[in-house]
């Protein structure tokens, strides 16, 4: 029980990294762009060598409900989040109303993703009941796919004490999820594997439209490959406990 507590919480905290500590590396977009590549991989080898031999395994059709369901929920979710870019002309931008443009889009994209990682944070405890490795497995992809969206974040809040609540609320948002299972106690087997489905179907969909979507376009750029090489070093060591 206290290995998912810590996983959920430390999924929370990397979010922090991408929000203070990258504000002070030079080359930020070679950085995100290695933790992007390093989390395709971790997530791949997830969904492939743990989440869908267990959901197989279980020969139970109706899961295909909801890994609809996870995937669906997540393609929500992105339309809460803002993809637009705030255009405007540099003699005529008033800067007062661009930085409030930014602070909104700032705190929308914090609550899309507190709810997301609320039901992450959920089914990564669940999982980590069922198989501590496959929990710590889901824990890295999550962990390191949330540094650029905390990059994302830190570069569109401002300094402000309303905005470090939602920081707060977004770190906790994990553990808050864990904390639904602790307090409703244990789950029977089917609950576990209808998690499990729910959990492949919303990584499914931040493999394909999140992380690959991010790495497609530079997979022969340096930081693309030299996180690949060590996400399948990361699934090597891990299967090998």
């Amino acid at each position: 029980m206290y290995i998912g507590i810590i996983l959920t919480i430390l999924t929370g905290l990397f979010f922090l990294i991408g929000i203070y500590a990258l504000k002070n590396i030079k080359n930020r977009e070679s950085t995100s762009l290695f933790t992007i590549a390093l989390a395709f991989i971790v997530m791949a080898g997830l969904l492939i060598f743990d989440l869908l031999p267990e959901i197989l395994e279980t020969k139970k059709l109706y899961l295909l409900i909801p890994i609809i369901v996870g995937f669906l929920t997540l393609i929500i979710l992105d339309k809460l989040i803002p993809h637009h870019h705030h255009e405007h002309s540099d003699k005529h931008c008033d800067k007062h109303d661009h930085d409030l443009h930014l602070n909104h889009i700032g705190t929308v994209t914090i609550l899309a993703l507190a709810i997301h990682n609320m039901i992450e944070g959920l089914t990564l405890y669940s999982l980590t009941l069922n198989s501590v490795k496959s929990g710590l497995l889901m824990m890295i992809g999550i962990s390191l796919h949330n540094i650029p969206l905390g990059f994302q974040i830190g570069n569109s809040l401002k300094n402000k004490k309303y905005n470090k609540f939602l920081i707060f609320l977004l770190c906790i948002s994990s553990f808050l999820g864990a904390l639904i299972i602790i307090l409703f106690g244990s789950l029977n087997h089917t609950i576990i594997s209808i998690l499990l489905a729910l959990t492949f179907g919303m990584l499914l969909y931040i493999l394909i439209f999140e992380l690959f979507n991010e790495i497609k376009g530079a997979l022969k750029k340096r930081e693309t490959i030299y996180g690949i090489i060590l996400g399948i070093v990361i699934l090597i060591i891990t299967f090998m406990i």
